[in-house]
C-alpha cells in the first residue's frame, strides 16, 4: 500500500478557501481526497448534485450550515453534507474532505444569495 504526501503547491484557491489533492484518480476513481484550508470560510453557498462531501475537522472551529441548519464544528467532528444538499461553512478551518464519488467541478451548482 503506497504512502501519497499532499503536493507542495496548493491545487486550487477560490471562494475563501484554498486546497491540496491527493493525486488518487488511477487508483482509485470512485473517492476523492483534499486538505481545505480556509481563514474565514467558504464565500459562496453550494450544492454538489453527485457527491456526499465527509469533512473531518483536523484543525480549527467554525459552522456548517446544511439546508438552512447551522451547526458548530470543531477540532475532531466529521461533518457529512449528503449529495444535493446546499451547505456553506465558516471559521478557520484545515479539513480532510473526502468525496464520494469522485468529484468533478461540472456537477456542483453555486447559489446565489
Amino acid at each position: 500500500m503506497p504512502v501519497i504526501h499532499p503536493p507542495k503547491e496548493y491545487s486550487f484557491e477560490n471562494y475563501g478557501i484554498k486546497g491540496k489533492s491527493f493525486d488518487t484518480k488511477n487508483m482509485n476513481g470512485s473517492i476523492k481526497f483534499n486538505v481545505i484550508e480556509t481563514e474565514k470560510g467558504h464565500t459562496v453557498r453550494i450544492i454538489e448534485k453527485e457527491c456526499t462531501s465527509h469533512y473531518f475537522i483536523i484543525e480549527g472551529t467554525g459552522n456548517f450550515e446544511i439546508d438552512g441548519k447551522v451547526e458548530k464544528c470543531q477540532k475532531g467532528d466529521l461533518v457529512i453534507v449528503p449529495k444535493g444538499a446546499a451547505f456553506t461553512y465558516a471559521g478557520k478551518l484545515k479539513m480532510l474532505l473526502v468525496s464520494q464519488p469522485w468529484w468533478y467541478p461540472e456537477q456542483e451548482e453555486i447559489l446565489a444569495d
